[in-house]
Parts: structure tokens; sequence; C-alpha cells
């Protein structure tokens, strides 16, 4: 039982001056692969049917879980991540968090962060950061004693972690569970529920991890079945006592963070708070390519731009026939056009459209697949070869192991839209693909890798800024303002 217990009904949150109260928990694994993803939406959609005003959100960068909690909640998942947000990442998080109750699905094990640092990053970084109880999963099948031990480990290597509650999952009979119970006891840590291995409950994957939800991953009826076995398994009233007990929040934290960036990392984001107002009245169209092909965007980024009065206009470069009309930029996000190659190159009619855009000189930004959507052409997994846009020298083809992954920092190389040469970016690429260029061209960034030159990376000219490296505007608020003054400007002139 939290040592604070503090009853809403039906999840409304309370706030008196400066405190806010929001229930909360976060999902923790012991190492990646323990089932964080498949139990986190699980429990996203038993609170849901038990009428709880659920926000679902990943620690880390991924794209896919969060589309998981989507489908559990109905709502848009956020990102946590430390590296992408900086010391906005509470303002980001009270943005979404207010009058709603908070599950956060972490990564990889509690406490594993970026290398090179004590833990900067980690599922237990942010816990501590945002004060949330810990709810530990525990793949137990093939535990007995040892799982007290563990367990006993996880509890004490902090001591500023807050561990609540222990769910074992894949437990394999009722013998098993009967061990595991009296093993952990006398730790005074509450088995919040048991979990028996289930086929039912395994998530379609492939090379990038799960396949997303918005491209057609879920199995009908997964999120019911799911939901009903987490009610069935899990004591959602002691779940719920644990999210109702986390410490009220002094909104001051939202504002500035305690521990300054630059001490962990040595190095200075310089995040600028999320602005309440918009930058002018003027609105400016955003096009974002939106589909099966591609989907990796972060909600707070584009709520973001929606503040400051970029109106965006979704598209299609799969089943459109052509751009929506008068645009004055176009973000094409990362996603899997590897896996719909010829309905993109056969799609002439949009291709031309984008053609002419680019003609015309308006801004163009791409990530990762929309990067490798504007070069010449993709090589698939099976060696055939696709025409695409054509709008940057380069071609793109896909190899069977990762190419690039983990998070990066980059410097501008030349003056462009999203700002002037030198600009410091932090970002995460995750790429099967490689590029190869028909001759030099300006790069994009020169990326590092802590503090060493990686490479130079992606593309940059005239109105095209492309690269394999993902950014989150929220933690760059300052792209997209000078995005903005150079739109005004143009239409000034």
């Amino acid at each position: 039982m939290p040592k604070a217990f503090l009853h809403y009904p039906k999840g409304i949150v309370v706030s008196c001056q400066a405190i806010m109260k929001i229930p909360r928990i976060v999902v923790a694994g012991t190492h990646s692969g323990v089932g964080k993803t498949t139990l986190a939406t699980g429990l996203m959609a038993a609170l849901k049917k038990r009428e709880r005003p659920i926000q679902g959100y990943k620690v880390g960068p991924d794209y896919i879980d969060p589309s998981y909690h989507a489908a559990a909640t109905g709502i848009a998942s956020r990102n946590l991540d430390r590296w992408l947000l900086g010391k906005y990442l509470p303002s980001v998080f009270a943005q979404s968090s207010r009058e709603r109750w908070a599950v956060i699905e972490g990564v990889m094990g509690l406490f594993d962060g970026m290398s090179g640092t004590a833990g900067f990053g980690s599922t237990a970084d942010v816990a501590k950061l945002l004060q949330t109880p810990i709810v530990l999963i525990v793949d137990a099948s093939s535990m007995s004693r040892s799982v007290a031990a563990l367990v006993h480990g996880f509890n004490t290597f902090d001591p500023e972690v807050n561990l609540q509650g222990v769910i074992l999952n894949r437990v394999k009979s009722a013998a098993q569970e009967k061990v595991l119970r009296d093993a952990l006891s006398d730790l005074q840590i509450p088995v919040l529920g048991v979990f028996p291995k289930e086929g039912a409950l395994h998530l379609p994957e492939r090379h990038l991890g799960l396949v997303p939800v918005g491209e057609n991953g879920l199995l009908e009826g997964f999120i019911d079945t799911l939901s009903q076995l987490i009610t069935n398994y899990i004591d959602l009233e002691q779940v719920e006592s644990i999210m109702l007990g986390a410490p009220d929040l002094d909104e001051s934290i939202f504002l500035e963070m305690k521990t300054n960036t630059r001490s962990v990392l040595n190095i200075d984001t310089n995040p600028v708070p999320i602005p309440a107002k918009p930058l002018t009245p003027k609105k400016f169209r955003l096009g974002l390519a939106l589909d099966e092909a591609f989907l990796f965007y972060y909600q707070d980024a584009l709520d973001l731009a929606e503040r400051m009065n970029f109106i965006i206009v979704p598209f299609s470069p799969l089943h459109d026939t052509a751009l929506p009309q008068d645009l004055d930029g176009i973000f094409l996000g990362g996603g899997f056009p590897e896996l719909h190659l010829n309905h993109l190159s056969e799609n002439h009619s949009f291709l031309a459209s984008l053609r002419a855009y680019a003609a015309s000189g308006k801004p163009i930004y791409a990530e990762c697949g929309g990067y490798m959507y504007l070069g010449r052409s993709i090589t698939n997994f099976e060696g055939r070869e696709v025409a695409l846009a054509g709008l940057i020298p380069m071609k793109a083809e896909m190899t069977k192991r990762l190419q690039g992954i983990g998070y990066r920092r980059g410097v501008f190389n030349e003056d462009n839209f999203l700002g002037p040469r030198g600009t410091i970016v932090q970002g995460h690429e995750f790429h099967y693909s490689r590029v190869t260029y028909a001759q030099d061209f300006p790069a994009a960034y020169e990326l590092f890798r802590g503090d060493q030159a990686d490479r130079m990376e992606g593309y940059a000219r005239d109105n095209i800024v492309a690269s394999y490296l993902h950014l989150h505007f929220s933690g760059h608020q300052g792209l997209l303002e000078h995005w903005f003054k150079t739109l005004a400007q143009e239409i000034e002139l």
C-alpha cells in the first residue's frame, strides 16, 4: 500500500495553488523482453474500462509502442525522453497529464540509460524526475526462489526509486506461482498480479520491433482480450491505490528541472519553454505525410506546432493522387516505405505533385523513411530497386543488419530553414538501410557520438532538409520558430 493514499472519483485531478495531483504509475521491467508493452497496454485498456481517464506514455524515443497505447486508450500516447526533450521533459508531461491518469511504460531494464552515463534517461531516471511510483515486471518463466533476490536487488539498488509492486509474468503453473509468492512474501513489496504464459498475448514483430498499430499490426479483438486477462489476473484496485497515492507535484518542477543537463552530459541543450501563445496571428499550412508508410511522429511536437499557428494538414503518399493545395511546408516522417514500394512508386500523379511543390521552392523536411522516399530509389530486402521521388541525388538500400542506432548530437552544416549553420540538435537514429550519393552534396549535419565526431549525415540544399536523424521539436522549439519566421519572411517578400 502506498504511504499516502488519496482517493479522487473517476480520475478528477485537483489543483490547489501550485500543487498538482496526477494519479500515475511507471510500468518497468527487469530487462528488455519481459512483456512491458503487452502488460502496460493491457493495464491502460483495463483501467479505461473502469472509466479512468488514462493517458499513455513511453520512456525513450520509441514510436511503435505508443501506437499500442493509443489503441488501448483512444488518445495519442506521449514520449518522455530526456535526451530529446532536455530540461523541458516535465513541461511536456504537464501539458498532457492534467486531469488524466498517467500510465508510463518504461524502456529496457529499469536502470538502463544512455551509454557512458549513470543511468541518464533510464526508466528509473524519469520515474524519479516525475516522482512516480514503479511497478516492476519480472519474467518468471524459469524462476523459483531466486525471484526474491532479483526483486530485492532492484528495490535497494537506488534508494530514491519508489518500487511499489511486482507483476510476475509468464508463470507456468499454480505450483510455480505458490513458490514465487512464498519467496517474495518477506520483502513487503506486494505482488499485484501473476500473469500466465498465454500464446494469445504475442504481439507481431519484424525488423524494427513490433508492427505498428497504424499498419494494421494489431489483431482484431486483441485489446479486448488483453484487457480482460489483465482484469482477471492483476489486482486493479491495488494498482489504482498506488496511482492515487503518487506524491503531489509542485508545479515549479515543470518550469525548470533541479538537475541541469550539462552536469550529466557535459553539453548544453539550450531548450526553451513551450509557448502559451502563437508567435504571430499568421497561420501556415504544414503538410504531414501520414499513412501506413509514414507514421512516426511525436504527438507533443505536433501539438507544439499547432500552438505556434501551424495548421497540420495530413496527406498520404500512398493513397492521395496529389498533395493538398496551398501548403506552406511539408514534413515527411519516418515509417516503413520499404514495405510499400510498389504503391509509392506507382502513384505517379502524387509524385508529380511533390516534384512540382519542391520546384516551387517551399520547404520540405524529412526524417529516415521520409528521407529515403525523397531519393532516387529504394532497393528492398530482396534486392529489387524501385524508383521514387528523385528530389535528392541518392539511392537507399535495405540491409539485414542495423546500419545506425542510438542517440546523436548533430550540428547544422549549412544555413537552412530550421536554423543557421552551427545550430546544435539532439536526435535519435534507428535504421536498417544505407544511402549512397551520386556525387558530393552538402550534408544536413555533422553527427557526434558523445564528444566524438561520427560522420556527415543527410542532405540540406535549397528548400530540402533531410536525414536519418529523428528530432523531437518539443525539445528544440527554436527550430520551429526559425521555420515559422522563414515562412513569414517569404510571404512578406
